[in-house]
């Protein structure tokens, strides 16, 4: 493939014809007085109120507006033009001349467009959003209601449920099976709470242990209790009331239940305790008022749907589902692009625009229901809901679509007779950047670089020979990713702004910041990127923010060795809070062991170990082992400081274990106890260099602050030694 290269200056300038802009100029306000007639028209037909009115605003506002714009036009083409050639006789230089009066022409033929163009999208969209969020909102308030009604009757189940659970509180109930009078009574109670309700369809008294004591109710042909042993175990051992999922039993049709398991602890010392499950059928009069939608419409309708494993579950069957519906519900995968009834799953309530279980657009909203995990949806087809605005926008499209087209010609045939001097300009600025300080790189729609300035040859170690042609994605660092890139981008004033990490050609990196814009030249797309080594500034931001870390963990420390009653409580707490707020790899307290072989054991660890401490085989004796930073910390009673494991000969022993856990520099702080060393605190950093001056100076202070917290828990009475 040929390399791309910009395109070459030295064009002449030309000047436009001023019969053609006259031509076209005129040939507008024709087209717009069409266009002011066509709105006269619209409201003779009677169109809708509202659009009427809305049109009629229009014409007053927008079509004056138009045509004043298209006589300034005429207006300013003939200054434009009689200025241009007086200029170029006067002997101004053509180039000059001609980028003062770009700039004047781009802005304005943009207050033009703009102008004709704002007041049709300006009108267009605030009608379509203002119809919108007033459907979402309609559809909100029916969703939460929906959801509000569960609730209550929810609620209204679990309450009688507990008012039977209080009244069998008295009974002895752990004689139930040895007396047949007892379990008659207790099933006439049970019974009770049926009596009335259709949807009740069964009540159970069972054991702690899920078994099955008395029965009462049912249903043929379905098996309640078959499916609520594990809910009575789980509401026995919680000691509270337990709702179970919905279940769709065997039948034709499939019949869903509801269980409510309530706990029972009768007043009999030393008795067993019960569970009492009340089973319901919410397809009898809940699912039943749910599905009422308040007004009139042929496709609005509500869901309730559950989560189960990776699909959706919809536990009313709906209103235009043609097929069977199976013995396990009906069913659609969380996968299934836009649909409304998995979005609502994963991100919860909300209004939105998405697909049903058809297939079909819906506007639709949802509301989770409190006490159950149950998610209702009010939907209604995208196609009646926007029918109306629908309509009216595309009258409001014709007519300033007309306009548009008339502005775009008008730009098209002024901007041509300027093109060449425009891309001598564009071509001409691109010379500019090689004065400047800045890395500026350009390349093409395939990353290709183009061109770039001494500023940024210097930085990366390439010629200008090397780098024309090179892919740029090839200056940045291999394990930087477009998605690590994008995290830190922000979009301002047409620029993208972000962090990443540049490459030079000896293979070195260095981080920069870069802004990139896009231009247009002869009907290419190019992109220019300036950026600055940032090198210093993130030295600093990293140094900052390490500090900061370790102030807030010295804070955290002070509240900790305040407190604390023992020592294992406050060495167990205060590496917790290095680790929590110093954002350490890990923190462990190492107290030297009186053995032959001089070990450690270590009464505290927090952060990633894994074992690391444990196999170590760290000692304080005069081998290699026992010269790293811990065991000179116990022998010398002095800070000793670990900037590199991978390079420090002190902790060779260690090298592969500790880059293996992530640790690449630590720091021992000796603790004393009555002046005498009995402990230390050996922190481990993720980075090498990480304990500069300032920090082991802090930390120092932290190692002073504990060895006095053990001096006096050593003569506090109860203390640990």
């Amino acid at each position: 493939m040929k390399q791309q290269e910009l395109p070459p200056s030295g064009t002449e300038p030309e000047t436009g014809s001023v019969r053609r802009i006259y031509s076209i100029s005129l040939a507008a306000l024709v087209g717009l007085m069409l266009l002011a007639a066509v709105l006269t028209v619209d409201e003779w037909l009677g169109l809708v109120p509202s659009f009427e009115r809305a049109m009629q605003d229009l014409f007053s506002r927008g079509a004056l507006l138009a045509l004043g714009l298209v006589i300034a036009l005429i207006a300013f083409g003939v200054f434009f033009q009689r200025s241009l050639r007086r200029s170029v006789r006067q002997g101004d230089h053509p180039e000059a001349a001609l980028a003062i009066r770009k700039r004047l022409l781009v802005t304005v033929f943009a207050a033009f467009a703009l102008g004709i163009a704002g007041t049709g999208y300006l009108l267009n969209n605030d009608l379509r959003t203002a119809f919108r969020d007033e459907r979402l909102s309609q559809q909100a308030g029916i969703a939460r209601l929906k959801a509000q009604q569960i609730d209550q009757w929810v609620a209204e189940r679990a309450i009688d449920l507990g008012f039977l659970v209080t009244s069998l509180k008295g009974l002895p109930l752990g004689q139930i099976e040895a007396g047949p009078e007892l379990r008659q009574f207790v099933e006439l109670m049970l019974y009770q709470l049926l009596i009335g309700h259709p949807e009740r369809r069964e009540v159970m008294l069972f054991s702690s242990d899920g078994q099955l004591l008395v029965e009462v109710g049912g249903t043929p042909g379905h098996s309640d209790h078959a499916g609520v042993e594990g809910l009575v175990r789980e509401a026995a051992r919680d000691g509270k009331l337990k709702i179970g999922p919905i279940r769709l039993d065997a039948g034709t049709p499939p019949s869903p239940s509801l269980a409510f398991a309530q706990p029972l602890g009768t007043s009999v010392p030393g008795s067993r305790q019960f569970v009492v499950v009340l089973v319901v059928d919410p397809a009898v009069d809940l699912f039943r008022k749910i599905q009422i939608w308040p007004t009139q419409s042929a496709t609005s309708e509500v869901l309730v749907v559950r989560r189960d494993g990776d699909d959706a579950v919809f536990l009313v069957a709906p209103r235009f589902w043609q097929n069977p519906i199976p013995p396990s519900g009906l069913r659609l995968p969380l996968s299934t692009p836009n649909l409304v009834a998995a979005t609502a799953i994963r991100q919860g309530d909300g209004a939105r625009v998405g697909v049903d279980y058809r297939g079909e657009g819906v506007v639709a909203a949802t509301h989770a229901v409190t006490a159950v995990p149950w998610i209702v949806i009010a939907k209604s087809d995208e196609d009646e809901v926007m029918g109306p605005v629908d309509r009216r926008s595309e009258k409001i499209v014709l007519v300033f679509g007309a306009t548009i087209l008339v502005a775009g010609f008008l730009v098209w045939s002024l901007w041509r007779s300027q093109r060449d001097e425009a891309r001598d300009l564009a071509v001409r600025n691109l010379r500019f950047v090689h004065a400047i300080q800045d890395m500026f790189i350009v390349f093409d729609e395939q990353d290709r670089i183009l061109e770039t300035n001494q500023a940024a040859q210097k930085a990366v170690g390439y010629s200008a020979k090397e780098l024309r042609g090179m892919d740029a994605r090839n200056l940045r660092a291999p394990d930087r990713t477009d998605e690590d890139d994008q995290r830190t981008a922000a979009v301002a004033g047409g620029q993208t702004a972000y962090r990443t990490v540049v490459r030079r050609k000896d293979g070195s990196t260095f981080p920069a910041e870069v802004r990139i814009s896009t231009f247009e030249l002869e009907g290419q797309t190019y992109r220019q990127a300036m950026g600055v080594d940032i090198s210093d500034r993130v030295r600093l931001e990293q140094e900052v923010l390490r500090l900061s870390r370790v102030k807030r963990s010295l804070q955290a420390a002070t509240s900790i060795l305040l407190w604390a009653e023992s020592e294992a409580e406050m060495f167990e707490q205060i590496c917790e809070g290095l680790v929590a707020f110093g954002d350490f790899r890990m923190v462990a307290v190492a107290v030297a062991n009186d053995d032959p072989d001089k070990t450690f054991r270590f009464p505290a660890i927090a952060g990633y170990d894994q074992g690391y401490l444990a196999y170590a085989h760290i000692t304080w004796n005069d081998e290699p082992t026992g010269n790293g930073p811990l065991g000179m910390a116990i022998k010398t009673g002095a800070i000793q400081v670990n900037q590199d494991f991978e390079n420090n000969p002190k902790t060779r022993p260690w090298h592969d274990e500790a880059l293996r856990h992530g640790y690449r520099s630590s720091i021992a702080l000796p603790l004393r106890r009555h002046g005498t060393v009995a402990a230390a605190l050996v922190i481990y950093a993720a980075e090498p260099q990480a304990f500069d001056a300032e920090e082991v100076q802090l930390l120092s202070a932290l190692a002073d602050d504990i060895s006095y917290a053990l001096s006096k828990l050593a003569v506090t009475p109860g203390a640990e030694t």
